[in-house]
């Protein structure tokens, strides 16, 4: 049994995992594929801490750091 489950493997959804995860709530996240739309974005800008990502590399270390 889990106490959250996301539906949504995109930043958002993700960041929800992370923050329920740290609360010691077991989560659970149901998603086709992680990334959503970020994953056809080639150059994202001034995202917080990286002045210029890859949306495919931006969801290889959300989902990194979601595990």
């Amino acid at each position: 049994m889990y106490h959250v489950i996301v539906i949504g493997g995109a930043s958002a959804g993700l960041t929800a995992a992370m923050y329920t995860s740290r609360q010691g709530l077991k989560t659970l996240v149901i998603t086709k594929d992680i990334g959503g739309q970020a994953l056809l974005t080639n150059d994202i800008e001034n995202y917080p801490a990286f002045e210029h990502i890859s949306g495919f590399e931006l969801m290889s270390k959300f989902e990194q750091h979601a595990k």
